[in-house]
């Protein structure tokens, strides 16, 4: 491309310091040297003939110019890799990057599986994955930042535009031999534990709050934390419960370094989604790796691990 012209990287960088609000960020964000984003940066306000940014005390800060050209160069280049993807996709084998956000409770065995089945049968697609909860993995899908992402749902009613790949139960989770084998555990007795929750907005902190609502009970929430790591650690040397699906602790209930017990009374099924990105069916690689996910559900996890 010409100096005439728009430069791809300078966009790129532009884009990238205007989402970041910091050169260093956006420098670790695209993988470059910091002095060359600031290159990229001052090249194309001298090229534009007007700033872009404005140094603050925590980084930079976009002025009214950049404000009004991030959202139609971010168009722009979208539109140029969406086109790049299709011109990849007329090829007989699917090919490129493929962002898959997973909730904690399905990341295992998911991703290894999946794994295994793309690097044998789809060597040319790239997998990056993205683990979190239903809520951010959304707003990741939204913003473009991920192409398909597997969620939980809560309740009846489905949404649309997702797919649905199974029903899971939730299970009461405590430290070693805590429970016993088979057992059950009401929902007012769960009242009565003290509990680590993920923070709300998180589907299933509603969805048990509607149903300790139900049940005229008020549950015990000791600590809030976001992360699963966290929270097996949580149950297993402070003594605290959580409530999660069994394959997110497939490992550790199968080898009896935690227990667990089914929730009843209600109960307080998830159902597990696939949804992809807002901008349509994607790439042939997108719909590849969904084929991929769906197969291996299927076939393997509602069999054995999810049940």
């Amino acid at each position: 491309m010409s100096e005439s012209g728009l430069n791809l990287r300078r966009i790129e960088a532009f884009l990238a310091v205007a989402e970041a609000r910091s050169i260093s960020r956006a420098a670790a964000q695209i993988e470059v040297a910091q002095s060359v984003v600031s290159r990229h940066v001052a090249a194309l306000e001298a090229q534009l003939g007007c700033r872009l940014f404005e140094r603050t005390g925590r980084g930079v800060a976009p002025t009214q110019a950049a404000d009004r050209l991030a959202p139609r160069l971010r168009a722009a280049l979208r539109d140029m890799q969406q086109a790049t993807a299709e011109a990849i996709d007329i090829g007989d084998e699917p090919s490129g990057v493929v962002r898959l956000g997973v909730v904690p409770g399905a990341a295992r065995p998911l991703v290894g599986m999946l794994y295994q089945r793309v690097a044998q049968h789809l060597p040319r697609i790239r997998l990056q994955f993205v683990e979190g909860f239903s809520n951010p993995l959304e707003e990741l899908l939204a913003a473009d930042r991920i192409d398909v992402a597997v969620v939980n749902r809560y309740g009846r009613v489905a949404r649309r535009g997702e797919e649905k790949l199974g029903v899971l139960d939730s299970l009461v989770i405590g430290a070693a031999g805590v429970f016993r084998p088979g057992q059950e555990l009401a929902f007012r007795q769960l009242a009565e534990q003290p509990l680590v929750l993920a923070a709300r907005p998180n589907g299933l902190r509603v969805a048990l709050d509607q149903a300790s609502r139900r049940a005229g009970v008020q549950l015990r929430v000791a600590v809030e934390s976001d992360s699963l790591l966290i929270m097996k650690d949580l149950v297993a040397r402070a003594g605290l419960y959580t409530v999660l699906p069994r394959q997110a602790l497939h490992e550790e209930l199968e080898s009896g370094a935690l227990s667990s017990a089914r929730l009843v009374k209600p109960t307080v099924p998830r159902t597990l989604s696939l949804i992809a990105s807002g901008r349509g069916p994607g790439s042939a690689a997108t719909r590849a790796v969904m084929h991929e996910i769906r197969a291996i559900v299927r076939q393997s996890l509602l069999r054995t691990v999810w049940r």
